[in-house]
């Protein structure tokens, strides 16, 4: 009896701890709470109920959205790639060497957050196949949340084909992502709660138009910031005329010249397109431009950045390291030229290695290399 006599007044003393916070700043989130009591958030979360119950609070401002991780929406593959041992003969037989890994634009900008030690969620779709089992299980292994990805039957987990020469440069690449046709807006929107909890959102491409144009509005509404990877020139053409949802647009010289109208020719020919991208309604704009930098454009500044002197080992995965290292610098309060430097730094340390994503990065490894600019 003593021993449940003590337990009750534990539980009492929690509960007007937690009240005399929620008093002293109606806005604290469950996460600050558990920290100050020192129990867990579910915990926290117990006693407010029974508060609520109990007629204690009867509001919920005390709640305060806890946006502490990143989502990833988009594609998650199979890497398939054939590495060539001599120079490339076209229309004959070319001795190579095949690996297969883990891919897709999200999931590999997911797992390099992971690596930077952010919190991460993945919203991806794949198919009723071991692919897809070995996708979910191995991203969920890597310390990514995937409980809100989804598997559709009858349809093949996505694959990514690419043919690299000699010199890791990729000849030609093979994409079967006709799953993605499949994603609809009510699949994203049962998970709309979830993404809504994020502190910030990256989304490629992969997925269907009518998707695209829910999360940008989404995320326009809810003003969460939104990065977007256009990842190629025909999956660009998906996105909506009205891009006022997309905090940042990373798209290379051939997207960007889609999304602008503008042939890009010369410095002056990258700034008009930036320039006309951002009339869009997009807040930032980096062009990409492989082994000449990035050229980034915001409402304030403008300019050119050159990559670090980097032995290209493999260009698979670069631009996602990129995006998945300036939105770590971003969400970390820098501004966008020091976050796209760290963008650079995270793509020269994945050209150096043969995996999509380099298993090197990490924060301290961003710090040292951005001090080479």
């Amino acid at each position: 009896m003593l021993e449940d006599a003590g337990k009750e007044d534990i539980i009492l003393n929690r509960e007007k701890q937690i009240l005399d916070y929620i008093k002293q700043n109606p806005y604290i989130s469950q996460q600050e709470l558990a920290e100050k009591v020192g129990v867990s958030r579910p915990a926290v979360a117990n006693y407010i109920k029974k508060l609520i119950q109990n007629g204690e609070i009867k509001g919920r401002a005390y709640i305060l959205n806890d946006r502490k991780n990143i989502t990833c929406i988009g594609g998650a593959n199979i890497d398939r790639k054939a590495r060539s041992k001599e120079p490339i003969q076209l229309g004959s037989s070319n001795p190579v060497k095949t690996e297969e890994s883990l891919g897709g634009v999200a999931r590999n900008v997911a797992e390099n957050l992971v690596r930077l030690g952010c919190d991460t969620s993945v919203v991806t779709f794949v198919g009723q196949d071991k692919e897809g089992d070995w996708i979910l299980n191995s991203s969920q292994k890597l310390g990514m949340d995937i409980s809100h990805s989804v598997t559709i039957p009858n349809h093949r987990t996505g694959t990514y084909t690419a043919l690299i020469d000699e010199t890791g440069e990729m000849v030609v690449s093979m994409a079967d992502m006709d799953i993605y046709d499949q994603v609809t807006s009510n699949l994203l929107e049962n998970s709309w709660n979830h993404i809504a909890s994020s502190k910030a959102i990256f989304m490629d491409t992969n997925i269907h138009a009518t998707s695209l144009q829910f999360i940008i509005e989404k995320c326009h509404s809810a003003q969460i910031p939104l990065y977007v990877d256009p990842v190629s020139s025909i999956k660009a053409q998906k996105l909506p005329n009205d891009l006022s949802g997309i905090d940042t647009l990373m798209p290379n010289q051939e997207e960007a010249e889609l999304l602008s109208g503008v042939k890009i020719n010369d410095n002056n020919d990258c700034i008009e397109a930036s320039k006309k991208i951002r009339e869009r309604g997009v807040n930032n704009v980096i062009i990409t431009l492989g082994g000449e930098g990035i050229y980034y454009s915001s409402k304030h500044k403008s300019n050119w950045l050159k990559p670090p002197q980097t032995n290209v080992v493999d260009v698979t995965g670069a631009g996602d390291a990129f995006a998945a290292s300036l939105i770590y610098g971003m969400e970390q309060g820098q501004s966008l030229e020091e976050a796209s430097k760290f963008g650079l730094a995270g793509a020269s340390l994945t050209l150096q290695v043969k995996s999509s994503v380099s298993p090197f990065i990490n924060d301290k490894e961003l710090q040292n290399m951005t001090k080479e600019f």
